[in-house]
């Protein structure tokens, strides 16, 4: 349960990490540590218990010490920690807004035209290199099916080669 104090600390820190600035609230303005946590955790319950663990050590007077003890000493609790505070900044309407952001928005996918970044050659490094992800919490991989790198290989060697398999120049 995050109980009042524990508010107040992540609302001095968070501020520290978010000021408010160039016409943006802060990080408290917006409630990172009120209501926005609350969205945040409803969602994402398990950042629950990390962010326990960092909270109490928070120092705002030494904010870099701080993030740099986090990921030093217990990552899990950094990541909780920085994904409550920016996440719920972001959420929020009014920094939605401020920033022009109508949020994600459908757009219709014509598999027929293929993308700029296909064409150019854009996507090879990328190809070339292969999937890169982390490992979930429990530990099981994301790896299991066709990647999305394994159907755009797919794609490019069709795209290569006419109906007859002779390559296009």
């Amino acid at each position: 349960m995050i109980d009042d104090a524990h508010r107040d600390q992540l609302r001095a820190f968070a501020d520290v990490l978010i000021p408010e600035a160039h016409g943006m609230p802060s990080a408290s303005q917006v409630g990172v540590a009120d209501g926005q946590l609350d969205r945040v955790l409803a969602v994402r319950p398990d950042l629950t218990e990390a962010l326990l663990r960092a909270i109490p050590r928070l120092d705002p007077a030494d904010h870099e010490g701080t993030l740099e003890r986090l990921v030093r000493d217990d990552a899990e609790a950094h990541d909780a920690l920085l994904l409550t505070i920016v996440g719920g900044y972001y959420i929020d309407a009014d920094v939605r807004q401020r920033l022009g952001y109508d949020g994600q928005v459908p757009t219709e996918v014509r598999p027929e035209i293929i993308p700029n970044y296909v064409e150019e050659g854009l996507i090879e490094p990328l190809l070339a290199r292969g999937p890169v992800y982390r490992e979930v919490p429990d530990g099981s991989s994301l790896t299991s099916g066709s990647s999305i790198t394994d159907d755009l290989r797919e794609e490019r060697a069709e795209m290569a080669t006419d109906d007859h398999g002779t390559a296009r120049a």
